[in-house]
């Protein structure tokens, strides 16, 4: 990855740490900044979409979690 790349993907996590209340350290901050990179190199290059993309990361694990 380039320094452009990581700098998108920084761009997208930091704002969905802050829409979560995450520190940027934390378990859930560090999960899905993994899932992040895993959707930037799979061909999801656009930060909108990255951000999207994240946003329904966390919709579809706390819809997950929480009891029916």
């Amino acid at each position: 990855m380039f320094r452009e790349d990581l700098a998108a993907i920084q761009r997208v996590f930091d704002q969905l740490c802050l829409e979560n209340r995450w520190s940027r350290a934390s378990a859930p901050a560090q999960h899905y900044g993994r899932m992040l990179i895993e959707a930037y190199q799979a061909g999801t290059r656009d930060e909108l979409l990255l951000l999207i993309a994240g946003r329904s990361f966390v919709s579809l694990d706390s819809k997950q979690r929480s009891p029916a």
